[in-house]
């Protein structure tokens, strides 16, 4: 994931090739459980889940293994009947709906997406280049990972009240910053949106449309969206990373991005008809999924099919998180082999496991993860860890304890519980970073500082009068034609991008996940926020490019590079 928002998570892989491709036989059927389970036990040992299922697919052969319990009140061990949110893993589903929606002669992989929208309602484009249904589900449309008018009124379930007036008025605002087809950036709206038109062009609701196209004819009976009574009690609760109950999420419009339950037994036969799909239309829809359709533009590209992600050896992937689960579908056709793994615990530390199991039954010798264990912190020792910490304009981080735990959130995302490898670096299980607190020589805490794939940022302790804010400045006039050549989006870290836009004459500024802020001018380059003591300066080269902007607040200059 890299930062965890409420966004619906994309796991980042690192896959090592399947070069030993002799795969399990008949006889090791009867240990590959015993193998399995040493490879579960490290995370049953830490905590890191409350309930799984795992699914392996063999040599045409289905295994079901199931861990933990429901939930904490309850006993029961999850089975592959068991009904888990399968978040982004809905993303193959929806790319698997515009092949057949292609093999049945309704639409075209190249059809512009706004002909598919009311005639009321603008399609954002770039010049000439109209976004298409392909661009939608190969992440190369232009749109940002997600809407920057949605407002949760249940931070827990922060789809749920985005509906299709919503959508619309986004749409017809929204101005893309660069070509469709030139950047591949992951959007949960573009997928969304994609699975939203496929509904619309077949007069159906995106569930009926799974149901009728693909649940029904591979016998998928427990894969759905809405549950009903006879359903809710194979319906594993959610949780947080940290093991608390965590709400399920509910998707109207956007339900094509991640809106989809199902199981481990229904998730096999899906494996099985990717692995050989069926002589009729779906097979043949499936077949169009399954093919590369965007190759790589920058180096850390993979290349694309419809939905799905493809690593070297040729193993098909998707990983998918919600508030409370997450899952990983796996599928090598060169080895036969698949697994599909769904947990009510909403961490990415499972893609690894994922990972290990495929391998492990494709004949690689894979031993059990080894996994840092915390130390115990004196509680006088946590409470001066407290507070808010300021990372940008907009974005705080603020550390709490609760009940023991030390809880970091970020501002607009949910508080996650940290773990110590000392009374002053603590660590995340749901995500490769670090926190180390600065403390003086008094022993007070002035400062954090995030560490997380190899980029270091700081954020100051927010403490006592807040600096005060220029409000009195009066800022200059900028023609509106220089404002353009800042639009655009910086990479302050990875995950974590400015987008500069103009919107009416003003330059906004917004940071991944929060609100965009008006920004004022004190000359052409330099920019001031009045909501924050804070600078924005445009670094322009000797042709009036700019290529980097450079924040600065508390003291600390952070320079984020412009996106090609």
């Amino acid at each position: 994931m890299k930062t965890v928002s409420l966004s619906i998570a994309i796991g980042l892989l690192i896959f090592t090739e399947l070069s030993v491709v002799c795969v399990a036989s008949a006889a090791d059927v009867e240990t590959l459980r015993q193998r399995t389970d040493r490879l579960v036990q490290p995370y049953l040992d830490n905590d890191m889940i409350v309930g799984m299922t795992i699914g392996v697919l063999f040599d045409g052969k289905r295994e079901v293994f199931g861990y933990g319990r429901m939930s904490r009140d309850d006993r029961r061990v999850p089975d592959g009947d068991t009904i888990y949110e399968i978040g982004s893993a809905t993303k193959v589903i929806t790319g698997i709906l515009l092949a057949d929606a292609v093999v049945q002669g309704q639409v075209k992989l190249d059809q512009p997406a706004g002909e598919l929208l009311p005639a009321n309602v603008k399609m954002p484009a770039k010049g000439d280049r109209a976004i298409t249904l392909q661009d939608l589900s190969t992440h190369v449309s232009g749109l940002p990972r997600l809407p920057d008018n949605m407002k949760p009124g249940d931070p827990n379930n922060p789809y749920a009240d985005y509906l299709d007036a919503d959508l619309y008025a986004f749409l017809s605002n929204y101005q893309l910053v660069q070509v469709p087809g030139k950047q591949i950036e992951y959007s949960n709206l573009g997928q969304g949106l994609l699975g939203h038109l496929l509904s619309r062009q077949a007069k159906s609701t995106y569930e009926d449309l799974v149901r009728n196209r693909i649940a029904v004819p591979l016998k998928m009976s427990s894969t759905k969206i809405t549950i009903d009574k006879e359903s809710q009690s194979r319906l594993a609760p959610g949780h947080t990373g940290d093991g608390r109950p965590a709400a399920n999420w509910d998707l109207p419009v956007l339900a094509g991005a991640g809106g989809v339950r199902s199981t481990v037994n229904d998730l096999l036969l899906f494996a099985a008809a990717n692995l050989a799909p069926p002589k009729n239309k779906l097979g043949q829809a499936i077949e169009m999924a399954w093919t590369v359709h965007q190759k790589p533009i920058n180096k850390s590209d993979s290349p694309l099919g419809l939905g799905w992600h493809v690593v070297p050896d040729g193993t098909h992937w998707h990983n998918g998180q919600t508030g409370g689960y997450h899952s990983m579908i796996l599928i090598n056709r060169a080895t036969k082999t698949g697994v599909i793994l769904i947990t009510n615990t909403a961490t990415e530390e499972v893609d690894e496991l994922a990972t290990d199991i495929l391998r492990m039954i494709s004949g690689a010798k894979v031993v059990p993860r080894k996994i840092e264990k915390p130390v115990n912190v004196p509680a006088e020792a946590l409470q001066k860890l407290v507070g808010r910490y300021e990372l940008a304009p907009g974005a705080v981080f603020t550390v709490e304890v609760v009940d023991g735990k030390l809880m970091i959130g970020l501002t607009g995302q949910p508080a996650l519980q940290v773990f110590a490898r000392s009374e002053t670096i603590w660590f995340s299980k749901l995500v490769d970073a670090t926190i180390t607190f600065n403390l003086d020589k008094n022993g007070k805490c002035e400062s954090l500082v995030l560490f997380q794939n190899g980029i270091k940022q700081t954020a100051k302790r927010k403490q006592g009068p807040e600096p005060a804010l220029p409000k009195d400045e009066k800022p200059i006039a900028v023609p509106v034609e220089a404002l353009q050549k800042f639009v655009g989006r910086y990479e302050l870290a990875p995950g974590v991008l400015f987008t500069v836009e103009a919107k009416d004459d003003k330059l906004m500024i917004g940071l991944t996940g929060q609100p965009s802020f008006q920004v004022f001018a004190r000359s052409e380059t330099v920019w001031f926020y009045k909501v924050v003591a804070a600078t924005i300066t445009f670094n322009v080269d000797q042709n009036g490019k700019c290529d980097s902007l450079v924040l600065f607040q508390n003291g600390i200059k952070q320079l984020a590079k412009r996106k090609k």
